[in-house]
């Protein structure tokens, strides 16, 4: 039976545009709460502990705000099983729900107090939600998608994942203050909560492709069958991957403050220009996201768009740090995004396929905590580096471009055929 004629028995409902859109709406938010502060360091740390003149207590402050965001990558280590456990127990709707509630609630309750700890508990509330949504990006596309655009509708959940980082990222150029910040995103975390509890539904009446209408494979033993060569190759490619995004988002502030930009425009502050070449990257990101996910369900591959992916990474990874100039420096941050970040689409969606079936969920809970862990090794890296004073983020990002291509050479010897 030929693909066109296998598809034809599904209905395809026009509603999965109306869920998907709710569904990014609120997946902004959860991203946005994540990385509030990476891009207001210093603004952050006065915030909180006031005006400080002591040299090392004004680098503990630091990282106290890096924890901030830090602390979503840490949380999803442990909820990341519970949160793939609950999505297929409760369904879409009400599994990612759980998620949804958590970061409305908390996401307000961080404008209410200035005090450091209560944020980084309510913070800490946020991330216990966060794997509940970010586990859901392959499993919206099969509840709702048809075969021929479920790449483009997971790279269309991911861009939300991107989406948010860029606001935060271009935000402080207008506002500043971070007391007000935290009330205008608190109060759209409550608004777009409401509108997904109300609108979103959990998958349609009729089934809109082959797998959706299928039973998964649940339990230890599906599990376990994720773990062979071909998974276990994606994996670390996603390790590697998620986790420079991860880190390069987080400690941008920090991580750029060493390099010499040049050419700045007129009146231009440099932490203005770090978030922008931040949020350019993400935007980069965003388009890649879009067009090679297109191109991939276009084609049917999916191991080309991601060594496409890694070749670039390994060596824009270490140029992006050598650039000097701002406008250059902003270009060469775009097509970093565009074809690193193409790769978190492509590579959840191959992942489902392959691991088939296995829910998706679970294959996808995996792949975003691989890179959270891998994300929490480099940011711990970059807090080593900063408390000691020690100038050391080149060597870092020439570190990982090697993991790169080693891994990148296993990807191209590994049995993968799509």
């Amino acid at each position: 039976m030929s693909t066109v004629e296998s598809e034809a028995k599904f209905e395809v409902s026009s509603y999965r545009w109306v869920v998907l859109i709710f569904f990014i709406l609120m997946a902004i938010m959860t991203q946005i709460v994540w990385i509030t502060f990476a891009p207001l360091t210093d603004e952050s740390a006065r915030y909180f502990f006031g005006v400080v003149t002591d040299p090392k207590q004004i680098q503990i402050n630091e990282i106290l705000i890096l924890l901030l965001s830090m602390v979503f990558m840490v949380v999803y280590l442990p909820v990341n099983y519970f949160a793939s456990k609950g999505i297929e127990k409760f369904g879409l709707k009400w599994g990612t729900g759980i998620g949804i509630v958590l970061t409305g609630v908390f996401g307000f309750l961080r404008a209410v107090t200035p005090n450091y700890w209560a944020v980084l508990i309510f913070q800490i509330g946020c991330a216990v939600g966060q794997p509940f949504v970010l586990n859901s990006f392959t499993k919206l596309a099969v509840n709702w998608f048809p075969e021929n655009e479920k790449t483009l509708a997971a790279s269309l959940g991911t861009m939300s994942v991107l989406l948010g980082p860029v606001v935060a990222m271009f935000m402080p150029v207008f506002i500043s203050d971070v007391g007000l910040l935290l009330w205008i995103y608190g109060g759209i975390s409550l608004f777009f909560m409401a509108l997904y509890l109300i609108f979103v539904r959990d998958k349609p009446s009729s089934p809109p492709n082959a797998y959706s209408d299928k039973p998964m494979e649940l339990g230890i033993k599906g599990t376990r069958d994720l773990f062979r060569l071909d998974f276990l190759l994606l994996f670390i490619l996603m390790f590697i991957g998620i986790g420079i995004f991860n880190a390069l988002t987080t400690g941008i502030d920090v991580l750029f403050n060493e390099v010499k930009v040049l050419n700045l425009p007129s009146g231009l502050p440099i932490g203005d220009a770090v978030g922008i070449i931040g949020g350019v990257m993400v935007v980069g990101g965003i388009f890649g996201a879009i067009i090679l996910s297109t191109l991939s369900d276009k084609f049917r591959k999916r191991k080309i768009f991601l060594i496409l992916a890694m070749t670039t990474g390994t060596v824009l990874s270490i140029v992006l740090f050598f650039i000097g100039d701002f406008i250059i420096l902003t270009i060469v941050s775009f097509i970093f995004g565009f074809m690193l970040i193409s790769a978190l689409p492509v590579g959840l969606t191959f992942a489902a396929e392959m691991t088939y079936p296995v829910p998706e969920e679970t294959s996808n809970g995996w792949m975003m905590w691989s890179g959270q862990l891998s994300g929490i090794i480099l940011i711990v890296v970059i807090m080593f580096f900063k408390y000691f004073e020690v100038s050391k983020k080149i060597l870092i990002l020439i570190s990982s471009s090697t993991l790169f291509f080693l891994l990148l050479e296993l990807y191209l010897h590994s049995s993968l055929k799509t």
